[in-house]
Order: structure tokens, then sequence, then C-alpha cells
């Protein structure tokens, strides 16, 4: 019997011992910490250099001036790129030492669960005896007792471990839940970058377009000033994803400006929002709603959520009395489900919420999701329900994560990213807009 008791003593002291649980390692972290300083200390240069196009935008237009605008424009936007880079890597640490983190909680369960087991296999044994048995076993009735004692202790360890181990098994499960963000976070930085990029060309062949036509003489970039097609074209490489999806730029200004002006937000807020939607990979009008939608909902056995939207979107195409089948949604990206209807990408249970607010707005008695004019009046209803009515750059800030993440105090840095694309496509949306009504 004294054996048996330093075999309990022995498990219980092992199981204990799987309890230390750390889910990060201080190198990986020291890591993770050097990109956010290179990412910080990035972040001043780029207000350095908006701080110096902010300056010449105030002065009066020159070739010199436009060149040196858009030259600072592009070391902003290479800064953008290559902080981008280390957000990536950033994330990418976060989610290999995540992804360690679980692997080591598995193993620790599962040596936690064995040595239970074999504890509650020796306790059974033990329950099995009879009392004779454990008469003979001892040499006085003092061990005996000590004995029961012994095992009466371990009972309530062993007690406390099985809580131990829920607890370990709810940190595990927190942990997986931020591997995925990490994961959605990750593949929207790519995309934010890879606009970035394309930012990046558009500028450097602004510039040598102006080169080219005024060949470097003042009086011929005069003249080109006072063309208004030169604005027009501006706005067209900055809108270019809305114009990829088929909206003129025409319709872009003309229900992009009437949508915001009836909520009261910035017309150039709202396109640049629509724009840069459109643009972050979100594959607008290419899916369907049974495999993009409804099956991959199904798949990562979100059951409830796949019966809500399959529902909200046969609502939306009844009414409209439109094929399900011929229907085009957005298709699932690796980081989710598609689904999302038309310019504005809603889903459709969100569509529905604000059905009826587009159609005080439009005079429309059935909204559509798919036509320009509805669909931005809903992005500008959300938006202003958002704070973004206030104008500020604040305000947008907030609107801007509510419309990607849907939480106006989203920390993730791909929501930190995305606010400031769109806020920076807004600027160079605005300062053209006034020219062009």
């Amino acid at each position: 019997m004294n054996i048996k008791k330093s075999v309990f003593l022995f498990l219980i002291f092992s199981i204990f011992s799987f309890l230390t649980f750390n889910f990060s390692g201080a190198d990986v972290q020291q890591e993770i910490s050097e990109r956010e300083e290179q990412i910080q200390e990035l972040e001043k240069q780029k207000e350095e250099f908006q701080k110096q196009i902010t300056e010449r935008q105030g002065q009066a237009r020159t070739m010199e001036g436009e060149i040196f605008i858009l030259d600072t424009q592009i070391k902003k936007l290479q800064l953008e790129i290559r902080t981008l880079d280390l957000a990536i890597q950033q994330t990418g640490l976060e989610i290999d030492e995540t992804i360690k983190s679980i692997e080591a909680a598995l193993t620790k369960i599962e040596k936690i669960k064995q040595s239970l087991g074999q504890f509650i296999r020796l306790l059974d044994q033990s329950d099995r005896e009879t009392l004779v048995e454990i008469l003979f076993k001892n040499r006085d009735l003092s061990d005996f007792f000590g004995n029961l004692e012994s095992i009466r202790t371990s009972q309530e360890k062993a007690q406390v471990t099985i809580k131990d181990l829920k607890q370990l098994k709810i940190e595990l499960e927190a942990e997986q839940e931020k591997l995925e963000i990490r994961k959605t976070e990750q593949v929207g930085l790519r995309s934010v970058q890879q606009i970035q990029k394309l930012e990046v060309d558009s500028k450097k062949k602004e510039k040598n377009d102006i080169l080219k036509v005024t060949k470097g003489e003042e009086k011929k970039f005069q003249d080109l000033v006072k063309k208004t097609d030169q604005d027009i074209e501006r706005i067209r490489g900055q809108v270019r994803f809305l114009l990829e999806q088929g909206i003129t730029l025409e319709e872009a200004l003309k229900y992009g400006q009437l949508a915001a002006q009836r909520v009261g937000i910035r017309p150039a807020f709202l396109l640049a929002i629509l724009d840069v939607e459109s643009g972050l990979g979100r594959n607008v009008g290419t899916g369907n709603w049974l495999d993009d939608m409804y099956n991959c909902y199904r798949r990562l056995g979100k059951l409830t959520r796949a019966e809500t939207e399959k529902n909200a979107f046969f609502a939306i195409i009844g009414k409209l009395g439109l094929d399900a089948n011929s229907v085009r949604v957005s298709r699932a990206p690796s980081y989710g489900c598609g689904g999302a209807l038309g310019p504005a990408q809603f889903i459709p249970s969100t569509w529905l919420l604000y059905e009826t607010q587009v159609a005080a707005l439009t005079g429309h008695g059935l909204p559509n999701p798919w036509s320009i004019e509805d669909a931005f009046m809903a992005a500008a209803i959300y938006l202003a329900n958002a704070g973004a009515s206030n104008k500020t750059q604040t305000a947008e800030i907030r609107a801007a994560n509510a419309y990607l993440s849907g939480k106006a105090n989203c920390r993730q840095s791909i929501c930190r990213y995305y606010s400031n694309l769109v806020l920076q496509k807004a600027a160079e949306i605005e300062k053209d807009l006034p020219r062009t009504f």
C-alpha cells in the first residue's frame, strides 16, 4: 500500500507539472516587438512626407511643385509598402507562435488525460480490495488510516486538476480563435499592400505623363492645369476599381455625391470606401450563393449563420423577382465566406437591415443591392450611422473600421491600414471633386 501511495503522489506531481503553460516564447515576443518599433519609425517618416505634401499643396500649382508632390507621394507609398511588409512579418510570427502554443496545449492536455486515467485506474483497483485484504497489507491500523488519508487527499487534488484542465481547454480555444483572426489579418494586409503597389505605379505614370505632355515647360503645364479633363482623369485613376466593376465615373460621382449629401457625410469618403472595398480582393460578382455562401458557412460549422444568410438572400431576390442561380455574389476568400451583394458588398442579412432606410431616401419601393444608386445609399447610411457624419478624421477612421470589421474600435493591424488607405484615397478625391461640380 505504501508503494501505491507513492504512485499516487507521483501522478499528482506529474499532473500539476503539466499545468505550467506559457503561450509565448520570449525570443519571438522580442522579435515581434522589434517589428513594431520599426513600424512606428516608418510611421513617423510617413507623417513627415505627408506634412511636406500638405504644405506644397497649399501653394500655387507649378510644374516643379506638382512633380515634388508626386515624388513625395511615391516615397510615402513606398514607405507604406515597407511598413506593410513588417506588419505581415509581424503577423506571421504571431501566427507561428500561436500554432506552437496550440500544439503545446494539446500535448499537455493529452498528458494530463493519460495521467488522470492511470490515477483513476489505481483508485478503482484500490476500491475493489476487501477490508480483509487491506488489513493484511498494512502492518497496523495507523498505516491503514494513513493510506486512506493519502487517497482522500489525492482525490481532492485530482478534482482540482480536472478543473485546471477545463481552464486550459478554454485558453486553447481562445488561442485557436486568435489564430483565425491573425490569418484573416494577414490576408487583408497583403491585399492592402497590393493596392498600395498599384498606387505607386499610378503616381509614377501620372508624373511621366506630365513630363511627356509639358516637356518640362512651365507654360505648357499651366495650360494643362486649366483643363478640366485633367482633374477628371485624376479622379478616374483614384476610383479605378469601381470602374472595373462596370460603374462609370459619371455614375460614381453622381450617386456618390447624392447619397453622401443625403446622410451628411463627405462624398469623397464614401467613394474612397466603395473603391477600396472593391479593390480588397473581394471578387465582386463572380461567385454564387450556394458554393460561396451557404455551403461555405456549413463547412466552417456555422450552421445557423448559413441558414440566416440563405433565408435573407432568398428574401431579397424573391422580392426582386431574380433567379438565385443567375445572381452573382462575392466569391469566398481564403479567410472566410463570400455572399456579399453588389457594389457596397453588404451580406444579405445586413442588406435587409438597411432596406427600409434606403427605400425612404431613394424613393425606390424595392431597393436593389445590385443597383448603383441603392448600393451607394446603403453604404452612405451605414457610414453615417457609424459616425462619419461628424466629418472628423477620428470619426471617419472609426466608420471605416466598422465598415471593414463591424467594430468601430477595431485594434487589428488590418483595420489601421484599411482606414489609412481610405483616408488617403479620400483626400486625393476630395481635392478634385470641387472642380467637377
